[in-house]
This record gives C-alpha cells, structure tokens and sequence, in this order.
C-alpha cells in the first residue's frame, strides 16, 4: 500500500478558482440551479451540462422548458456553460460514460456531478485541493465528496477506499482514460479469493452490467478498482449527499440510509505527508461492504444461482454496455447553452 499518502492539516487554505464541472442531467433542473450561486463563489469558468434525451414526448415538453429555465438564469453568470443535449435516450450508464468522454476532450481535470445533489462551497474547496494533490499518486484515481462513517475520534485525516463513492466525485483526464479502458473490457477477472462473499457480489454485478442485465456505470468500476489496487479519497466529513429519491431515480426511489445525509462543514488545509496503512484502508472498505452495499455471506452463494435467476429476468438492454457507449457519437466540439 501507499507509505506516503498526502493528508490535510488545520491550516486553512484559499481557493482562487475551480476546475471546470460536469453536470450529468435529465429533468432536475431545480438542483441545478442551487448549484450555480456556489460555482460562481468558487471561480468555475467552465460548467458543462451533459442532459439525457427524455424518454417520452411528454417528458420532452418538460425538459424544452427546463432548458429555458436553466438559460434564463445562466445569463446571470459569468462562466461559460456548455451543453451537450441528446437526441435519444440512453440511460444512466452509457449517459455518464459518455458525458464524462465529451467533458475531458476539452479539460485536463474536473468535477463531475449529476442533478440529485445537494453540497456546499466546501465540497467544490475540497476536490479542487485534492486535484492538486493527489495528481502525481498513481494509485489514487478518484476523489469523492462522500462520507457515511466518519472518525469517531473527530480527528480531521483523509480517509481512502478501494470503494468508488461516485455522489459527487472528480478526477484527472489521464487517470479517466485508465478508468475507461478498464471498465468496458469484456472479460470478468478475479478480484481476489474466489471463496469470498464480495468478490462473488462484484463478480456478478460487472457481469450483469456489461451484459446489459441491469443498467449501472459503477458496478464495473468498483471491481476494476479492487482488481487493481486503486484507492478512492474521502474527506473526512460527507460533503455531498443525494436527494435524489424521486419519480426520476433509477436506483434511488426511497429517502433511505444514505440518501439525504447532512451536508457538513470542514477546513480545507494545507498538504502534510503521513503514512497510511493497509489496515486503515481495509476498516473503510468492511464498512462500506457490510453497511453501505449489504455484502452478506449468502452472497457467496451469487455464482450459483444467479445464473439461473438471471434467465428467468428479462435483460435490460439487447446490446452489451460496450457496443452501447461505442454507438453513441461524441461531440468533438463546445457548444454554449445560449446558441
């Protein structure tokens, strides 16, 4: 593991602008527009907005004045905003792919974001620090806005996990393109002891997900981060929380645990190196497997009948996730949301 990874001390240190942000959307334009007071306090240039095609006509008049909405209030703003707006409907996973490709054409690092959220000034402080930081650390590949188990000892240290906390998050162009080639892969490799309960979880659901069985981003990440040892960093209060349980939610239709976490406040520090052990790690990861993801012994079990209850369940999409994101035509310019 990492003998020296950067932590943050007491000292307070000021941000004179942010890196540009990427707001994956569909219909909540009324998060967006909480979010545009807080870009423009902490010097955003560049917001982009990749919105998902409706998937009805009726959704579609909703959305033509939820982009009507959105550009009256834009004007208001001095950062640029660009948008790219889909022609058909392409669910949760190609959509952030493919949003998160256009976003870094154009940008060396960034905040990626989507419409369920709810944060603060802190969080955009916090993950402008840590791009900064944490550039040159190989084995860091994301940094996230996330905490759901705080140091009970209130001390103020980064924590880190091989778990990707994806509920506002950002990371480097380079260090997505390592993400990305290792996500759409086809093959599902071990992630570790066959005989273990998580390992047969993510196993199944990278397989479910690259198939097209269920329609996740994350599920392919998660294991390509456990397969090669890459850490995600997590402050050391939840700075984003998701307020996203509505009509509109794939994943998330009920306010339950850890939805609607409060948002909190912490001092953005100057760098200090200290040491972080294995076992640190490893007590953020049993957390978030027992209590976040409910990775339980049964799970063990996933190779067995999953199989069978996978062919009783009609399959999400006919297309497997990769055929899918390399069907989608990525724009290779900037278009401004006043055009």
């Amino acid at each position: 593991m990492c003998e020296s990874i950067l932590l943050l001390t007491e000292k307070c240190l000021q941000m004179s602008s942010s890196s540009a942000v990427l707001v994956v959307a569909y219909m909540r334009d009324e998060h967006i527009l909480k979010y545009l007071p807080i870009f423009n306090s902490e010097g955003v240039k560049d917001l982009y907005i990749a919105l998902d095609a409706p998937r009805d006509s009726e959704l579609s008049l909703k959305q033509d004045a939820m982009l009507a909405n959105l550009a009256q209030h834009f004007a208001k703003y001095d950062f640029n905003v660009w948008l790219w707006s889909r022609e058909q409907n392409l669910g949760p996973a190609v959509s952030v792919y493919t949003a998160i490709d256009w976003f870094f054409q154009f940008e060396p690092e960034g905040i990626i974001l989507e419409d369920d959220l709810h944060f603060d000034t802190d969080f955009l402080k916090f993950a402008n620090k840590c791009l900064s930081d944490f550039q040159e650390e190989g084995q860091v590949w994301m940094i996230s806005g996330n905490q759901f188990f705080e140091n009970p000892n209130g001390n103020q240290n980064l924590r880190f996990s091989h778990y990707p906390l994806i509920w506002g998050w950002a990371t480097w162009r380079e260090k997505w393109l390592d993400i990305r080639s290792s996500i759409v892969t086809s093959d599902v490799k071990s992630l570790g002891c066959p005989r273990s309960p998580r390992v047969s979880f993510w196993r199944i659901g990278r397989r479910r997900a690259l198939t097209g069985k269920i329609d996740a981003w994350d599920i392919p990440l998660v294991s390509q981060m456990w397969q090669k040892d890459r850490l995600c960093v997590l402050p050391p209060k939840n700075l984003v929380s998701n307020v996203g349980a509505d009509s509109h939610s794939t994943h998330t239709a009920k306010p339950e645990w850890p939805l609607m976490q409060p948002v909190k406040k912490i001092e953005i520090t100057d760098q200090k190196y200290a040491p972080i052990f294995l076992a640190e790690v490893c007590q953020i990861d049993d957390l978030l497997s027992s209590k976040f993801y409910k990775i339980k012994f049964r799970h063990l079990f996933l190779p067995i009948y999953a199989p069978v209850v996978d062919f009783f369940t009609q399959r999400k999409f006919n297309e497997p996730l990769i055929n899918r994101i390399k069907s989608v035509q990525i724009p290779k310019n900037r278009v401004s949301i006043h055009e």
